[in-house]
């Protein structure tokens, strides 16, 4: 018998977004059902700590009507209840644009949160947008200072020495030796995710069971939207707090005395990625799958905007008031959601990818008027329309 009144160790990791363009009727539910109860829960219960996840988009929407929610988890952050995290600032898939562009987002994220949060924004650890890395990813959060980044257990698990269920040891890769790799128990996160536990006794027994096969020193890792309670499932916040009253928690900074080791294998992934993606070398499958036509329209046609970008930066100074705009409006524009979207049957929308597509032609204008006469406009405006006409008539066929 298991002694279910041992205090298990928990790291939880949550990411709170919402994409640039989310009606105000939704991200006014989203903070009754999620942020403020969450908020008020850590309030009441100071020995809980949690390391926490901002985008700058919705950071950027919350300033403009509901800075009681940034005061609150900036009070938190200040009495070292919250951590921190980075991210880029409209949840792009990090992986999949140029290094320039990546280098934008994190740069954006932190001067847009650290204006709206003030002096507690200071992270040292990142979370990228749906988990995906990639080594080049590793090397450039290393390069920009970071001290860790939150991985999927996938990345490493091709090792044999990973991923131990529990976290004790921190993976290093050659790729960013500096840089701790963070990875979540996904067969937990998820279960608490898709609510599989019956009871928060259920959690307890199943954390505690992987406790008794393994050394003194170890912590569970959990990751998952913060939207997971409260949001996605209502009340389920009560849960949350529940199995942390139960648990000793833990900032990540306070893991990252455990000691390291270095490993050889580090896989292109992301939190939804699957053994059989890693064997068909899709590593972003919701957002890039090979054959998905939707999928390809929309990254054919975010290609043309970071192309157009490129132009434009060789061409004009970053200070220039319309580069700073189009800068932006292309940030707005690489969103996820647009392609997680068109990924699965179960989340399909229509109307949420041509708003995807909509975003990425304002951003597309934004970037000509920038540049002025001295290139293709009407070729990439015709360009434009044509992708645009032929993602309407795909999306007609499907029912």
């Amino acid at each position: 018998m298991l002694d279910n009144d041992i205090k298990p160790e928990i790291v939880i990791v949550c990411h709170a977004y919402q994409p640039p363009n989310q009606t105000p009727e939704v991200l006014d539910r989203i903070i009754n059902n999620c942020y403020i109860p969450v908020a008020e829960m850590l309030e009441e219960n100071p020995e809980i700590k949690l390391t926490l996840n901002f985008n700058a988009s919705l950071s950027e929407m919350l300033e403009a009507g509901y800075t009681n929610v940034i005061e609150k988890f900036a009070n938190l952050a200040r009495n070292g209840q919250v951590e921190f995290l980075e991210s880029g600032a409209y949840h792009p898939i990090l992986p999949l644009l140029s290094e320039k562009e990546s280098r934008y987002q994190i740069t954006l994220n932190h001067q847009m949160n650290l204006r709206i949060f003030g002096s507690v924004w200071h992270p040292v650890g990142f979370w990228p947008p749906e988990l995906a890395v990639s080594p080049i990813l590793l090397n450039q959060l290393e390069s920009l200072g970071y001290q860790y980044t939150i991985i999927p257990e996938i990345a490493v698990s091709s090792n044999e020495n990973h991923p131990s269920p529990l976290f004790q040891k921190i993976p290093v890769h050659h790729s960013a030796p500096n840089l701790a790799l963070i990875y979540r128990n996904r067969e937990l996160s998820n279960n608490i995710s898709f609510k599989n536990y019956p009871s928060v006794d259920n959690f307890i027994e199943h954390v505690n069971l992987l406790k008794a096969k393994q050394p003194q020193q170890s912590v569970l890792v959990v990751a998952t939207d913060l939207e997971t309670f409260g949001e996605h499932h209502l009340g389920y916040e009560k849960f949350l707090k529940k199995f942390l009253r139960r648990s000793v928690t833990h900032t990540v900074k306070d893991i990252l005395t455990f000691p390291r080791e270095k490993i050889e294998v580090f896989q292109e992934s992301s939190w939804s990625t699957s053994e059989e993606d890693l064997y068909r070398n899709i590593p972003y499958p919701l957002w890039a799958f090979p054959g998905n036509s939707i999928h390809e329209i929309l990254n054919f046609h975010s290609d043309i905007l970071s192309e157009s970008l490129d132009f434009l930066l060789r061409h004009k100074e970053e200070s220039d008031f319309e580069v700073r705009q189009a800068l932006k409006e292309v940030a707005k524009a690489q969103y996820s959601c647009q392609t997680w979207w068109a990924s699965a049957k179960d989340h399909f929308s229509k109307e949420l990818i041509i708003k995807g597509f909509e975003e990425q032609k304002k951003a597309l204008n934004a970037i000509l008027k920038a540049i002025g006469s001295n290139y293709p406009h009407s070729i990439l405006n015709a360009t434009s329309d044509r992708l645009e006409k032929r993602l309407k008539r795909y999306l007609q066929r499907i029912t």
